[in-house]
């Protein structure tokens, strides 16, 4: 009779015990590489800090966009949206993985200046926004 006791018992405290998993967060760096005479490959390193996989969806057709605006007008020079593939990519972020997203601009799109960069990653949620403020291309 003991036995039939005690085994019941240790089911009901497995189901009192609980993890400790945080929810899918994660941690961007913006960066970008090249010069106006040699194009230019902009970088979205997405980290994700959560327990959870995470998942990256596409707008036109391009995991990662750039919009490039002159600093003193917001006159945008460069928008990724207006090179319109249309198929849908997606990528999924595992629990502290990262995953590395980039964007090529051919030479002489865009001139030399001072920029915001807007980098614009859509997941399943909606889309967010990294950028630089005040950067100056050559």
């Amino acid at each position: 009779m003991k036995k039939l006791i005690v085994i019941p018992l240790l089911f009901s405290l497995a189901g009192c015990m609980s993890l400790d998993t945080k929810p899918s967060s994660e941690s961007v760096e913006t960066g970008y590489q090249g010069s106006v005479k040699d194009g230019f490959v902009f970088e979205y390193k997405l980290t994700n800090t959560g327990d959870y996989p995470t998942e990256v969806v596409s707008r036109a057709g391009h995991l990662l966009n750039v919009k490039i605006r002159k600093h003193d007008t917001q006159k945008v020079v460069y928008d990724s949206y207006q090179e319109v593939e249309p198929k849908r990519l997606s990528k999924e972020v595992q629990p502290h993985k990262t995953v590395t997203l980039k964007r090529k601009v051919k030479a002489g799109v865009i001139p030399a200046g001072v920029y915001d960069i807007d980098y614009i990653v859509r997941d399943g949620t909606g889309e967010s926004t990294g950028g630089d403020r005040e950067i100056r291309l050559k």
